[in-house]
């Protein structure tokens, strides 16, 4: 059942304030805004009794503004079910994390029930976790002059650069879904960033775009009009570099990530991958079958291939950002185990923990199983077809 179709439900039971809830429409920041605190707590605490995903949802969102969250961490749970405590208490500890502390003494004020101001300024941005193969989206979502909104996608990648843009108009509403499905979504969500975090990054991008890359049509129609010529933006994983230490980390939890498929591998350029199937096919093309020397010569060489200095310096970088996401989801642990791999990638110490050993564990076993079908040792699959499962996972 949709949030909509849940607060429906809702309306019909709390006749009293159904006037407020259905002009919403659904739109959990309207509802915020048409609702006294009484009438917000009596709707949340009613969806957390009777439909508890549906107030996992609309508490998700009220969680995002300063009052609603400050109203969430404050919510008696006594009528609700098991699950929609246990709910809460996750949301609750979400919110304390950030800081948001409890209202002592919150008294229920009348608020005037209105609609979003049409004329308000937008100026957001948002950063994903990074996709198998090393590239990441970032957002900006601004007002557009000739109304409504205006949301710039671009796929970054640390070694080819400025991958694809897209600019996108909108309206206000359309705007609020969109982003809320991005931070939602199962593979790679969005964390909220500063505006100037993602020029930055595009800027960097840009900076280092591939010879012979040729930067999407729609950037070069729209470079003049993102403002990266400012100066004024850090990058998240400078941002994050500033914030928090690179010791401490939870490098197992890290690692757990890693083998869970959401995170990494960032494999080497496909390129010099196949040069080292080639060399290997050649080596153990005259020799008995012998599965333990061709897996020792395999680490050998991926392991050259991932502490190699261009690959070093753009794992490490990918790492210091994905600190950055860590961060700001309260997973500061992992964070910091982050920072402590970017660092020991950098100064070619990169084995501390296993995040290295575990990036590369998926590659070398799709080489593995290559190189034993090329020799005849094992029924036929490619390379390309076992990478492609594991980023399939």
């Amino acid at each position: 059942m949709s949030l909509a179709e849940s607060l429906e439900g809702a309306a019909e039971a709390l006749s009293d304030v159904a006037d407020q809830i259905r002009p919403a429409n659904g739109d959990p920041f309207q509802l915020l805004n048409l609702l006294d605190r009484a009438g917000q707590e009596r709707v949340l605490g009613w969806l957390f009794a009777h439909e508890s995903d549906a107030g996992f949802e609309l508490a998700s969102a009220w969680l995002e503004d300063d009052a609603g969250a400050a109203l969430v961490i404050s919510m008696p749970d006594a009528e609700m079910t098991k699950a929609g405590r246990k709910a809460l208490r996750r949301l609750v500890h979400r919110a304390r994390s950030r800081g948001v502390a409890a209202e002592a003494g919150a008294v229920s004020e009348p608020r005037v029930g209105r609609l979003p101001d049409l004329d308000e300024g937008i100026s957001l941005a948002y950063v994903s976790h990074y996709d198998p193969r090393g590239g990441r989206l970032v957002y900006l979502v601004e007002s557009n002059p000739g109304g409504g909104a205006r949301v710039v996608e671009a796929l970054l990648d640390v070694s080819r650069g400025i991958v694809d843009f897209q600019v996108y108009r909108a309206g206000r509403r359309q705007v609020g879904d969109f982003v809320r499905d991005l931070k939602q979504r199962a593979r790679f969500p969005v964390v909220e960033t500063e505006p100037g975090c993602v020029r930055a990054l595009i800027a960097r991008r840009l900076a280092g775009q591939v010879a012979g890359s040729p930067l999407p049509k729609a950037f070069n129609e729209w470079r003049g009009k993102l403002g990266l010529d400012q100066g004024e933006g850090v990058t998240p994983a400078e941002k994050v570099r500033s914030e928090l230490k690179a010791e401490g980390g939870d490098a197992t939890a890290v690692c757990d990530e890693i083998e869970q498929g959401k995170l990494g591998p960032w494999p080497p350029d496909s390129s010099n991958l196949e040069q080292v199937v080639n060399s290997l096919q050649e080596e153990f093309s005259e020799v008995e079958k012998n599965s333990s020397a061709l897996e020792v010569r395999i680490e050998q060489e991926v392991l050259a291939l991932y502490t190699e200095a261009e690959a070093a310096n753009a794992n490490a970088e990918r790492l210091d950002e994905t600190a950055y996401l860590f961060w700001k989801e309260s997973r500061e642990g992992l964070g910091a185990a982050c920072l402590e791999a970017a660092d020991r990638l950098r100064a070619g110490e990169p084995d501390s923990g296993g995040v290295l050993v575990a990036l590369m564990e998926s590659v070398r076993s799709a080489l593995k199983q290559d190189l034993e079908q090329r020799l005849d040792w094992v029924a036929e699959t490619s390379s390309a077809e076992i990478l492609a499962g594991e980023e399939d996972k």
